[in-house]
């Protein structure tokens, strides 16, 4: 997450708490995950001047106002519910719509609801999915926020479904898009909504044969699907857009990493020549932040300047320098049984954290101590959302032991592949880090 509102904070979600920095990537500092975000996945944040951010859990929706150091769990209509996605509106800092689901006596059913005090309370049900549709995401168009997109598969067939209303939730109308998508689709998630034209919306659809990214185009006839992005047997993982337009895609095929650029809206698609591994992606300004392998990329956080031809390493894992200040007692029992599997120097859990800003207190919503730099998807988001994709830390943070003789390469490889796993769990969900 790289929002435009805190120009020089980076907060990277990971399957073992979150990463932070205030100081362009300076300085690093791991907030632990906490019950409340226990097992955490779609880290998201909304605006400013909150910029809340957001995490499901076992717990259900959690928010956080200082910077993971404690979280909350959302109330209201929410409760006794799991939710499978969420989203903050990004021109409303108290609206956020989320998708739960209930356990009835025909099923599980899905519905969506809406928050108007930032996630803290649910009220409305904004949609009701029909028996047999599973709803897979939600999204708010940037520039028509009263428009809104619904991803569902429908029965035994998976059919791909998509929902769609301009009016704030009142009426929807849905549309089958089995005809208009890649043969047999099992899965279809949002990736996002194009933030300049809210009839144009990415897809991530799976099938046994692979992922697809696709541009749905909302019309007065339905939607036309006028171009896709095929990864045969391979995975999407990463999302992310500059602020010029240009649209980034990332995907593991088999074992490569593979990239792509477009820059006429998704219509077509140029690949990169040298991409990382990456776990998830996002954009702030002109800069492309990718989080890569640690250990395969030699960095986690990396950039580029020139629309991913060349990359640059900003940070590794063994450049965390503490845990945060606030969490320092709350997290020593996790950091201490960390330490021990090697994933932090010994002396890591005992370190003093530098300080951290105080985010959000100036009249613009960012820090208010002095000067100070997305990293994504995966769906997840990246982006999207997805968020906590990313490879934990390799056993060399302050101790002199080299992270591939620590562990056989077979262990770091089940380590990869699990966090990569993780950081699909929905929007894979797709998103964008700032999200989505």
């Amino acid at each position: 997450m790289t929002p435009e509102a805190l120009p020089h904070d980076i907060r990277l979600a990971t399957n073992f708490g979150m990463i932070s920095s205030d100081d362009d990537g300076q300085t690093w500092l791991w907030s632990c995950e906490q019950p409340e975000s226990n097992n955490g996945s779609l880290y998201q944040m909304g605006p400013a001047p909150k910029s809340r951010m957001y995490v499901i859990s076992s717990e259900g929706l959690a928010y956080s106002d200082n910077e993971a150091c404690g979280w909350t769990v959302a109330t209201g209509t929410v409760t006794g519910t799991a939710v499978a996605d969420a989203f903050p509106d990004p021109t409303n800092v108290n609206r956020v719509l989320a998708v739960v689901e209930r356990a009835t006596e025909a099923g599980i059913s899905y519905s969506i609801v809406e928050s108007s005090d930032g996630g803290t309370t649910f009220g409305p049900t904004r949609y009701t999915a029909a028996s047999g549709d599973n709803i897979t995401g939600v999204e708010i168009a940037k520039s028509a926020p009263s428009t809104i997109y619904v991803a569902m598969t429908s029965g035994s067939t998976f059919a791909p479904k998509l929902a769609r209303s301009t009016d704030g939730g009142a009426n929807w109308k849905v549309e089958d898009l089995s005809t208009k998508l890649p043969t047999k689709t099992t899965l279809i998630r949002l990736v996002a909504v194009d933030p300049t034209n809210p009839d144009r919306v990415f897809l991530r659809t799976h099938s046994p044969a692979g992922d697809t990214f696709s541009v749905a185009i909302a019309g007065a006839s339905g939607f036309t699907v006028p171009s896709t992005l095929s990864f045969p047997d391979g995975i999407l993982a990463a999302y992310a857009r500059l602020a010029s337009g240009t649209i980034f895609v990332a995907a593991v095929v088999g074992i490569d990493n593979v990239a792509y650029r477009s820059t006429d809206a998704g219509a077509t698609f140029q690949p990169l020549p040298t991409p990382p591994s990456v776990r998830a992606m996002s954009a702030r300004g002109s800069t492309l932040y990718v989080v890569a392998d640690n250990v395969a990329d030699g960095y986690a956080v990396g950039t580029s300047t020139d629309e991913g031809q060349t990359w640059h390493p900003l940070m590794s894992y063994e450049q965390v320098a503490a845990i945060q200040a606030c969490l320092k007692q709350a997290c020593q029992t996790d950091c201490q049984m960390r330490a021990a599997a090697g994933q932090w120097a010994d002396d890591f859990c005992a370190a003093t954290a530098p300080a951290m800003h105080d985010a959000g207190t100036d009249a613009n919503g960012g820090d208010d101590a002095g000067p100070h730099v997305d990293a994504g998807p995966t769906d997840g988001t990246a982006g999207s959302g997805g968020s906590d994709a990313s490879t934990p830390p390799p056993p060399k943070n302050g101790c002199s032991c080299d992270a591939a003789a620590a562990s056989p390469p077979s262990a770091l490889a089940l380590i990869a592949a699990l966090a990569l796993v993780a950081g699909l769990r929905r929007r894979s969900r797709v998103r964008p880090g700032n999200r989505r």
